[in-house]
């Protein structure tokens, strides 16, 4: 087409474009204007539910690991005692009680280990083995000492059938590997100063811990009476039969308190309240992020959800190409304590401002769907947009046709 004849096309178009054509066009103006408006409104995080905790009445969470369709294994303090139970197809199984055995109050863990089963300890030198609702005892040898068991992780070769043990000496914590026979390893020597608290599997043979470091020296020369308590993260790495793991490599944060600790394929997400560290497995590396939280949770699709304390106003979505801030619908109505994942379900107990004690039901899997007030306004805007600029653009081309 020649310049002269596009510039009478285009002539021609404005001469006879009406008056409805323009009044569209405005009237699409004033819809992104408020669709705009609409999308921001609905952008906060949704599928949130509190609930009353009503397995167990007036009962505060101490442990729980979640199963599929939110059946799951519980230790649950009440005014009666400490249960250990399971919850399975609405009913609750009673594993200990404390009218009759008071030994659950001494559980500090519940580890699924890689067969689905549960394991625990309520006695020195034995794990407890939960299998649906059976019991069974796996005792280990006395003869290379005599400990409380704070938390197992089991080697992630399974051929291995082996697993590190934190345990307690008596004046001291520390680790110990043990397999199928029962012998447990020498207990590691240069813990001191250091309680070790939880402990997972990273790759074959190595491990993630973490603990506090409690020194006297606070800002102050020796002071016992005041001592500072900083985060510690450890990589253990032990490779079977009876001599002790060994501490590789450690961070020690200058405040606060890690408190999860989750696996995102070769690297280890450490949660703090100060910090998050990221330890790469791969280059044996701690990353610093300045994410803080007081519970972090991984969902499906690879998605860490970093919770803040008590009236929080947002979350952090967290995934490997980057993280993002999302603003709540209300504020964060408990302090969580535990938490579990079941499906796209998220359930996080903890105790709300009047000191009741709450179970905060998250639906990951709302964020953002079609179902959503911000998925169906996206969707809207789009399907507007698209209808709207192709009617328009047909009618540009008819207009410009000889």
């Amino acid at each position: 087409m020649r310049p002269e004849d596009m510039a009478k096309g285009w002539k021609r178009f404005l001469e006879e474009e009406s008056e409805h054509q323009w009044l569209a066009i405005s009237l699409f103006f004033v819809f992104i204007l408020i669709g705009a408006f609409a999308i921001h409104g609905t952008g906060k995080l949704t599928g949130m539910d509190l609930a009353r905790e009503s397995v167990v009445e007036d009962s505060r969470v101490l442990e729980i690991d979640y199963q599929s369709g939110g059946d799951h294994y519980s230790v649950s303090h009440t005014l009666d005692g400490t249960y250990l139970y399971k919850f399975s197809d609405g009913e609750r199984i009673d594993i200990i009680d404390p009218r009759n055995d008071e030994s659950a109050s001494q559980i500090k863990f519940l580890t699924e280990l890689n067969n689905g089963t549960i394991a625990t300890s309520v006695n020195e030198n034995s794990i407890m083995i939960i299998d649906d609702s059976t019991v069974s005892n796996f005792n280990l040898s006395e003869q290379r000492g005599i400990f409380n068991i704070i938390d197992l992780s089991e080697n992630m070769d399974s051929e291995s059938n082996s697993m590190i043990l934190i345990t307690d000496e008596g004046g001291h914590t520390s680790f110990r590997g043990v397999a199928v026979d029962g012998v447990p390893s020498s207990s590691m020597p240069n813990t001191d100063g250091v309680e070790w608290q939880k402990v997972e599997a990273i790759d074959n043979h190595q491990w993630i811990a973490t603990g506090i470091d409690i020194s006297s020296n606070s800002g102050q020369i020796n002071n016992p009476a005041s001592p500072e308590i900083k985060p510690v993260v450890g990589h253990i790495i032990w490779n079977g039969g009876l001599t002790a793991p060994m501490l590789a490599k450690w961070y020690t944060a200058p405040s606060g308190e890690f408190h999860s600790m989750i696996r995102m394929g070769s690297d280890m997400i450490i949660a703090g309240t100060s910090q998050t560290v990221i330890f790469h497995s791969s280059d044996l590396t701690f990353e610093h992020s300045t994410i803080t939280s007081s519970a972090a949770v991984k969902s499906g699709c690879e998605v860490v959800w970093f919770f803040g304390p008590l009236n929080s106003e947002s979350v952090i979505k967290w995934t490997e190409d980057g993280s993002e801030v999302i603003e709540l619908q209300h504020r964060l109505p408990i302090e969580i304590e535990t938490h579990g994942v079941s499906s796209d379900i998220i359930y996080m107990h903890g105790i709300d401002s009047n000191g009741e004690y709450k179970t905060l039901i998250f639906d990951d899997s709302s964020y953002g769907s079609i179902e959503s007030g911000r998925g169906f306004l996206n969707f809207a805007f789009l399907l507007t947009f698209t209808i709207v600029f192709g009617v328009m653009g047909w009618n540009i081309i008819e207009r410009m046709k000889f």
